[in-house]
């Protein structure tokens, strides 16, 4: 009996690119009844709360002293372009604990973008045909951002007052991951159908991937189980074995051994019926005198119907390709029991059914050969 029922592996069933979004869906089963939802719900607020990225916070426009302002030669007012330099993701390579600057500096006419974003080494524009900005051919263009690492969203009343009055603060949006959705679906487990499966989608920025986000949760959450493990006494005299699900294989084989022992066993209970009822004496099998090659032919030539086996060694032997006595016959008996499900008692009634019905035996064929 399974105590507890754990999933064999974590199974990344789709993975697509949508605009400037990933997105991705992920198969865990099966799992105990609830743990879809416990673990679902948890990983869907770490993901959308605690992955860190970098994020701008800070703007600076030489010479301008608040987002209602203009540049001149800027089809975009400033307040247009700090909503566009909101969208900008970043992502970075290596370490990093203190606040980056980024830069633009063009001159018009041209379109401004994401990839004329200046960058410090290990950082990159994972979105660079971002639009930010139409310039004309007077126009001159330069501004200045500040990022930071930091995770969620933070609103401009929860940072720092900056000490320039000419920089312009603007809300934190670090969170990387977009949105989560999880669904929970019935799996079956040997006899249990009502095991669970969890069904996780998870949309992201370009900045990470949804294999990345979701490496990262897991780790989150295994970080705050070690510690409450690690604090607590070690519990004695109680089972928490953990069992991972059998192969599909497995499953369908042992389902199929069942299902004919019972076909078997209702068929059984249906003749002896009708045995103590209607009294039905077989009539006595006629004993036939033709050539003996004649008789070998037209039994090897018949359908294993004829010998009126039980319905699992019928089966057994069907599903070995055994449609005709004649195929019966070319198996030795040490073959026959290496058929999956055929044991010794299968044997033993092909064999009596062979010599009452046909007057065969396999020690005549071995004689004969």
């Amino acid at each position: 009996m399974l105590k507890y029922v754990m999933p064999q592996k974590l199974v990344v069933e789709e993975q697509k690119e949508d605009g400037d979004y990933f997105y991705g869906r992920f198969i865990l089963a099966p799992l105990e009844k609830g743990y879809a939802t416990t673990l679902g719900n948890s990983l869907r607020r770490v993901l959308l709360s605690s992955i860190m990225a970098l994020g701008i916070t800070k703007i600076k426009f030489p010479d301008k002293f608040h987002e209602y302002d203009s540049i001149e030669g800027v089809a975009e007012d400033i307040l247009e372009i700090i909503l566009n330099i909101k969208r900008i993701q970043l992502r970075k390579e290596l370490k990093m604990d203190e606040e980056i600057e980024l830069s633009i500096k063009k001159s018009g006419p041209c379109i401004v973008t994401g990839k004329d974003v200046l960058c410090p080494a290990g950082v990159t524009i994972t979105n660079p045909n971002l639009h930010i900005a139409t310039l004309n051919e007077n126009a001159r263009f330069e501004v200045y951002m500040y990022a930071q690492i930091g995770k969620g969203y933070v609103p401009i009343s929860e940072q720092e007052k900056p000490d320039d009055i000419q920089m312009i603060p603007i809300d934190g949006v670090f969170s990387p991951v977009v949105r989560v959705n999880f669904r929970q679906e019935n799996v079956r487990v040997l006899k249990k159908t009502d095991y669970d499966k969890l069904v996780l989608e998870i949309w992201t920025k370009r900045n990470i991937k949804p294999t990345e986000a979701l490496r990262v949760a897991s780790d989150i959450m295994i970080e705050h189980f070690k510690i409450i493990g690690s604090d607590l006494e070690q519990v004695e005299g109680i089972d928490t074995a953990l069992f991972s699900a059998p192969d599909t294989s497995q499953i369908a084989d042992e389902v199929e051994e069942e299902i004919d022992e019972k076909v078997e066993s209702i068929v059984e209970d249906i003749e002896e019926e009708e045995n103590e009822i209607e009294a039905i004496v077989p009539p006595p099998v006629e004993k036939a005198e033709p050539p003996e090659e004649k008789i070998v032919e037209d039994v090897h030539s018949l359908s294993i119907e004829k010998l009126q086996l039980s319905v699992r060694s019928n089966n057994c032997l069907k599903r070995d390709k055994i449609n005709t006595i004649g195929d019966l016959l070319a198996r030795a008996p040490s073959e026959l029991l290496k058929i999956r499900n055929f044991g010794q008692k299968s044997l033993d009634e092909v064999q009596e059914k062979l010599k009452t019905l046909f007057h065969i035996t396999y020690e005549e064929i071995e004689e004969k050969k």
